[in-house]
């Protein structure tokens, strides 16, 4: 199955990240601590240093370095203002690679994740295209916490469901990550071709729209860390359609 156009239709958000700066009417940036840190093992924060667009698009920059035997991971994080429901989200991304610029030659590197993913209020709705670098892999989940006053166990199947594909260019090459949300059912499309179906624990509530790459260092997720080798991730666009009214 391929993907069907809906360029007849108004995007209700979209940015090309052309104009040399954030649009800050559209984004904030994220400056706290990032996931997967842990005392000792792993410090890591998302800063407004790693965020640049001064090549004509959006660029997030991870490095990390070692400072008294602790993993220090600086990252970056944007986070649309607004919140937006069910429609198709559209994602032009290269992931996490070691080229720093946006067409050069780069590979993927233990100790990195990137993704453009969509989130609101500890899981209750999250629905993630997150790539880990030291898989070369990206892990299609959504989540559904039924709990939304507690963070969700990230082991428990009841309320998520993942799909974990495999393509040796995620890293080296963009690639047009087409998710389309709806009720009863999320559809993944990688450069129009459908690569998974999600029909279990869909989230219903409407959730901010999330571009980030963070440093890892973890024997089970994103890979233990790369330590004095900086990776970059693209983003070229980002949009999202609202399904069309229907007449009453």
């Amino acid at each position: 199955m391929t993907l069907s156009t809906t360029a007849q239709l108004t995007p209700a958000f979209s940015d090309d990240f052309g104009g040399g700066k954030l649009d800050t009417h559209k984004w904030a940036i994220a400056t706290y601590q990032s996931p997967d840190s842990k005392p000792g093992i792993n410090q890591g924060r998302y800063s407004t240093a790693n965020v640049d667009l001064q090549q004509g698009l959006l660029c997030i920059r991870v490095s990390q370095k070692v400072v008294d035997g602790e993993v220090q991971s600086s990252g970056g994080a944007i986070i649309s203002k607004d919140r937006f429901g069910f429609g198709t989200y559209e994602f032009e991304m290269r992931m996490s690679s070691t080229s720093p610029t946006p067409n050069g030659v780069g590979k993927p590197l233990t100790g990195a994740v990137s993704s453009g993913f969509l989130y609101y209020n500890k899981s209750e709705t999250e629905i993630d295209l997150e790539f880990l670098g030291d898989q070369n892999r990206v892990w299609v989940t959504n989540w559904r916490n039924p709990d939304a006053r507690t963070a969700p166990n990230v082991d428990d199947s009841r309320i998520k469901q993942t799909t974990k594909l495999l393509n040796k260019d995620f890293a080296a090459a963009f690639h047009t990550y087409t998710l389309v949300w709806e009720p009863e059912r999320i559809r993944v499309f990688i450069d129009g071709a459908l690569v998974t179906t999600h029909s279990q624990n869909v989230p219903q509530v409407p959730a901010y729209i999330i571009l980030e790459h963070r440093g890892t260092n973890s024997g089970t997720w994103g890979g233990t860390a790369t330590v004095g080798r900086d990776r970059y991730f693209y983003v070229r666009s980002v949009k999202f359609t609202p399904f069309p009214e229907k007449n009453k």
